[in-house]
């Protein structure tokens, strides 16, 4: 039995099938309709997202199931790890866990307590399933990622820690524009280094130009929401001189929800290099993909 907490937790060979069967799943969204038939999944939510709700509750109809929530008022999954019979009881109710929540150690305790496989859709430190939505899409239009480069612009977050956790299995460079003590986790860029066997690498500067120097894509994500933050990342806006700044032709991601005129220009994301849409829309067929990988354990046939 697999989880899936983090992109660290694929190879090159689970990774590029994951995204492999997303494109199948794009093209034939209802190609193993019977998959989760007479069977739930179970979102466990203490951080609850409608952008990933939705797209994870189509998926799981596609398959056949029927989505199941849970929004615990002082209950934690973090008790339920420590004690082991939640979790475990869980598995007699549901054939998968879909875990929206703050903690990633919260996470880690409650798979290891599990006895259904677990899918981190949000923790504060990693969003594996945003991360294959953001491959999907640049595959879509950058073709082979090996040698591409992906600038990301503004404050780290766990979008840009799955990203960076992604470039030892794809080789692409991705380069993080971020503000002083806003940079990505020092022990997530270690881990990636020793990883980085592969190709691909990893490159961190407070200067956003220079990140986005000859990068064929550029993407950011929401910034706080107070007028002293936004004030200070004003110079991490993505700007249509910004993008110009890129290699030619660029693409331009967001994680969603935006705020135009805050992290990005209007000009910007709805302007013709824009794949915000699409790059939304590929969370439904990722989490697919990944659905069928847990429950069939797919993932270590594929190596």
């Amino acid at each position: 039995m697999r989880h899936l907490l983090r992109i660290a937790d694929l190879d090159r060979h689970e990774l590029r099938f994951l995204l492999d069967r997303a494109d199948h799943f794009k093209a034939r969204p209802l190609a193993a309709p019977g998959l989760l038939r007479r069977r739930t999944v179970l979102m466990y939510c203490t951080r609850p997202c409608a952008r990933i709700r939705v797209p994870i509750e189509t998926a799981v109809s596609r398959l056949g199931g029927t989505p199941l929530h849970a929004a615990p008022g002082r209950g934690r999954p973090g008790h339920a790890g420590r004690l082991g019979e939640p979790s475990q009881m869980i598995g007699a109710y549901t054939a998968l866990v879909v875990l929206q929540i703050c903690d990633d150690a919260e996470a880690v305790r409650f798979a290891r307590a599990a006895h259904v496989p677990v899918l981190n859709a949000l923790t504060d430190a990693h969003h594996p399933l945003q991360t294959l939505a953001d491959l999907m899409t640049l595959r879509e239009h950058l073709g082979d990622l090996r040698g591409r480069k992906l600038a990301c612009v503004g404050p780290a977050s766990n979008v840009t820690h799955s990203l960076i956790e992604a470039v030892a299995l794809t080789g692409l460079t991705l380069a993080v524009a971020a503000p002083e003590n806003e940079g990505p986790d020092p022990a997530v860029l270690a881990r990636a280094e020793e990883a980085a066997s592969g190709g691909g690498k990893v490159i961190v500067t407070p200067d956003p130009y220079e990140a986005v120097k000859e990068a064929d894509a550029v993407c950011t994500g929401a910034w706080p929401v107070s007028a002293a933050a936004t004030a200070a990342l004003i110079p991490y806006r993505v700007t249509a001189d910004l993008l110009s700044a890129a290699g030619p032709d660029p693409i331009f991601l967001h994680h969603l929800p935006l705020r135009r005129g805050a992290e990005v220009e209007a000009a910007v994301v709805d302007g013709p290099a824009s794949r915000v849409l699409a790059q939304a829309g590929n969370l439904l067929p990722a989490a697919q993909a990944v659905m069928e990988a847990l429950l069939t354990n797919r993932l270590a046939a594929s190596r």
